[in-house]
């Protein structure tokens, strides 16, 4: 699919505001392209805003218009934009207006990732996909995300600096779920056999476990295998 590169005062919201799918990824739209955005949310499924050169300050105003939905969006995607833990605490409020939130590389620690799950836990209906993809929230981060895992059907974590302590934390939450997860993705971490046993007691509560490029041994590879009651990858 071709990406074709504009300018934010070339935008005629007139017809942005009549799209079902914006995709404005790899434009540098920054803060004030993204408050502009704020308006036409109402007719917008999907808002794709990668690598868009977007803080703290646009992601705000984009929330003022998300909050203001009276159907939800299907999929937000602010993935490469540096918003930070003050941006991720922005969403934690509008995440009720959303079915998929995508945040790759977004700059968020531990402490946005807390002020997220802060959201997560307030809401009526699960999210649909929570990918944290490349933030470096490490076993602070993973702890937060356990009391929330209730309300989010999948949750990906590659890439985001997690050990054992952070794993055993997120599967004392999994092990609490009364509907399995559809899906947690954990690749790219710094698992090893330490994290097996940790794994091996909560996989049956999750359908599809991803746990690519970790480090565990064959052994520890078998131990969570046949504990699983769903689909298990590790390449």
């Amino acid at each position: 699919m071709a990406i074709h590169k504009i300018h934010t005062k070339h935008i005629n919201l007139a017809d942005v505001c009549a799209l079902k799918i914006l995709d404005l990824s790899l434009n540098k739209i920054g803060n004030t392209g993204a408050a502009s955005m704020g308006p036409c949310l109402h007719n917008m499924e999907q808002l794709i805003l990668f690598r868009c050169e977007i803080g703290s300050e646009g992601v705000e105003k984009l929330c003022d218009g998300v909050k203001k939905l009276t159907k939800p969006l299907k999929i937000l995607d602010l993935s490469w934009n540096k918003i930070g833990n003050t941006g991720a605490a922005t969403l934690s409020p509008c995440l009720h207006n959303m079915e998929e939130l995508i945040l790759w590389e977004c700059g968020i620690g531990s402490e946005g990732v807390e002020k997220l799950c802060d959201g997560v836990k307030k809401l009526r209906k699960p999210l649909k996909i929570l990918d944290l993809t490349d933030n470096k929230i490490g076993n602070t981060g993973a702890a937060s995300l356990s009391p929330c895992l209730h309300n989010m059907e999948q949750l990906i974590l590659r890439e985001c600096e997690i050990g054992s302590e952070g794993v055993e934390k997120l599967c004392d939450g999994v092990k609490k779920l009364r509907k399995p997860m559809e899906l947690l993705n954990l690749s790219e971490n710094w698992l090893t056999d330490e994290s097996t046993e940790s794994l091996a007691q909560c996989v049956h509560n999750i359908n599809f476990l991803q746990v690519w490029a970790n480090r565990f041994t064959e052994a520890g590879k078998n131990l969570i295998r046949s504990k699983s009651r769903g689909k298990v990858e590790f390449y």
